[in-house]
């Protein structure tokens, strides 16, 4: 597009921009949404505004808040939220979701807001539409250092019958004026590829890790926008090993072209439970060109039962933790990359879940890559308040940090199960729904420690509240850009649980825009940890089957020795661990590297090949954590 056309499409749109420009700065009143035309479903309730306001702590809220839209349609995502929200170098704040537009939710758009750094939000409480297809939703957005949007979504269009992950990128930011472009289909079939996650890299170029619906097989692609001729050149999409649930994040460096990705994968999928639950598989690649989705690393590497330990059912469960159906990744200012993710409470050979609402939040981190952290915890037993389809009591962590203190910040959603908070029993579910708070944990120390969470909404659903007076914030994003404020981005649903899951009814709810000061976040006191595995007890008659995991390092002698011109030399790892193995000579001078990086739990092998090197003794040298260990081995020619 000719600069000239540029300034016309800019002169064009200015009316609308000015027109839409919300003259109020942020604020705490609940705005009412407006209504839009549209079919009831059948045989669902449908709760019509305008909605009372609320009846208790209008004033709690932490922070600032506004609205800066509005969606008939509560649901945002599955599982895994990713980044619905952005701040930029100017100061900009921009903000992506899915807006039913309609109680039938037939017309279904991805919207966009942006709050100026005045305060004003630049298409006041409705927003302004990404792309103009049959059906799009499920969105995330990413930066480029210009500050230049880039909106992943999946969309229908009249081109296929099947839904596609597409990428709308702003022509004028921070105007919204978006041009959509479809990710490639694989080896061009048409096959439903959708969930997208987004991530931009250091040097321009944006990463999008999608889902095929039915396989669950993962997608992948680069792509490069230019701003001269308006085209975006992708890389061929890439398939990769299948997710356990719609549970896939990305997240890339400020200061480098790493990339790194996460997602559920199916815990020991060769022992034949029939439900199992989930382990956390990532990949750290650290120039962001050379991805390969199937050299994965096990991060939780969770115990599997074992029948072998009978009668003791406890030692037969195995790790009754799990991973479930959200992570969140994060590279921090020194490159570190962080993840974060939700566990469950899962009993195997009891059958599934026990708990129905007892959940944890660990952080785990590159820099320590043998420890594990708890952000936040839910663990009462005794509570037995349904938190919904897909919802567990704490849950969706949301990863950010201030540079200048380098402290890190989670954001999470945590739901109210007091029995006198619950929403209106309803027809749908036959049970009243718990309404969601968020809260944020700081650490100070690059994730070893965390504080016990600061509720920054403080907001309290009336006993059996009928649709409009529940206040319940759900699908919570937070921006990775830290600065004075945490700034996120929610949905306020006005009644509790999704209609998608049956539960609740359907209503109009809000899209609000939240900033809390990071002096208001309480530093102290800190959350208690807790082992993610569970600890066998010293004295049982027998450990763990070969077949499982290992309990300690080890370094063994290599095979053959003496050997000529190759040996093997095998290692064990109990845990996910920054190996470094080394071979040097008996004088001490380095002779090779055989490995120096992240591994997985379990065990390795690695080849020696001397056919250039004289006889004699080398020492191999493996450095695991704190653990050394050496081994020596025989070159005999």
């Amino acid at each position: 597009m000719r600069k000239s056309a540029c300034l016309l499409l800019v002169l064009a749109l200015l009316p609308c921009l000015l027109a839409a420009a919300n003259p109020s700065m942020l604020r705490k009143l609940p705005d009412t949404p407006q209504i839009t035309g549209g079919e009831p479903l059948p045989e669902v309730q449908i709760a019509f505004p305008p909605y009372p306001s609320p009846l208790t702590n209008a004033t709690d809220i932490i922070g600032d808040t506004v609205t800066v839209g509005s969606t008939w349609y509560d649901y945002q995502h599955n599982g895994q939220i990713g980044r619905m929200i952005a701040k930029d170098a100017q100061g900009y704040i921009h903000i992506v979701w899915t807006r039913g537009e309609d109680q039938t939710s037939s017309l279904r758009h991805v919207y966009y807001n942006t709050i100026e750094p005045s305060g004003y939000v630049t298409y006041g409480t409705l927003g302004t539409p990404v792309e103009s297809s049959m059906n799009g939703g499920y969105t995330n957005i990413a930066l480029d250092s210009t500050g230049r949007p880039y909106v992943a979504f999946h969309q229908l269009t009249s081109s296929s019958s099947l839904k596609h992950s597409a990428v709308a990128v702003d022509l004028l930011p921070p105007f919204g004026a978006f041009l959509t472009y479809e990710v490639p289909w694989q080896n061009g079939q048409d096959r439903e590829i959708i969930w997208p996650r987004i991530a931009m890299k250091h040097d321009g170029q944006f990463f999008v890790i999608s889902r095929e619906n039915g396989t669950d097989t993962q997608n992948w692609a680069l792509g490069t926008f230019d701003p001269g001729t308006l085209q975006v050149a992708y890389t061929d999409p890439v398939l990769a090993e299948p997710a356990s649930s719609i549970c896939n994040c990305t997240g890339a460096s400020r200061v480098s072209n790493k990339l790194s990705v996460a997602y559920t994968a199916t815990a020991f999928p060769s022992l034949g439970w029939t439900d199992h639950g989930s382990d956390i598989h990532y990949m750290i690649d650290p120039d962001g060109i050379n991805l390969n989705l199937d050299d994965w690393l096990n991060l939780t590497s969770f115990l599997p039962p074992d029948t072998s330990f009978y009668p003791d059912t406890m030692l037969a469960e195995g790790d009754t933790l799990r991973a479930y159906a959200d992570c969140d990744v994060f590279v921090d200012q020194n490159n570190f990359t962080h993840l974060t993710f939700t566990t469950i409470m899962y009993f195997t050979i009891e059958g599934g879940l026990t708990y129905w609402n007892c959940s944890q939040i660990y952080t785990w981190s590159e820099q320590y890559p043998e420890e594990f952290h708890v952000v936040a915890r839910a663990w009462d037993p005794t509570n037995y308040v349904h938190c919904g389809g897909w919802n567990f009591q704490v849950q969706r962590p949301s990863l950010g940090q201030e540079p200048n203190t380098g402290y890190l910040y989670c954001m999470y959603q945590k739901f109210d199960v007091d029995t006198t908070h619950l929403s209106q029993f309803n027809g749908q579910s036959g049970w009243g729904m718990p309404s969601g708070e968020i809260c944020i944990s700081v650490s100070t120390d690059g994730g070893r420690t965390w504080s016990v969470g600061t509720n920054v909404t403080n907001t309290i659903t009336p006993n059996l509240a009928p649709p409009g007076l529940c206040q319940s914030e759900t699908f919570p994003s937070m921006a990775e850009q830290v600065d004075d404020y945490c700034h996120i981005t929610y949905n306020y649903d006005y009644d509790a649980g999704s209609f998608l899951q049956t539960e609740g009814t359907i209503t109009l709810n809000r899209i609000v825009y939240h900033r809390v000061p990071t002096g208001a976040i309480a530093t102290i006191p800190l959350m208690h940890d807790s082992p993610l595995h569970v600890e066998h007890l010293t004295g049982v008659a027998h450990d763990p089957k070969p077949e499982h995991l290992p309990i300690r390092i080890t370094l063994q002698q290599n095979v053959p020795n003496p050997f000529n011109p190759s040996t093997t030399i095998s290692y064990q790892l109990p845990a996910v661990s920054h190996v470094s193995l080394k071979v040097y000579d008996t004088s001490g001078r380095f002779v090779m590297t055989l490995a120096d990086g992240l591994q997985s739990a379990g065990n390795h092998e690695v080849i020696f090949e001397g056919p250039k090197l004289a006889s004699g003794i080398y020492l191999a040298i493996l450095e695991a954590g704190n653990f050394t260990a050496v081994q020596k081995m025989v070159l005999l020619k």
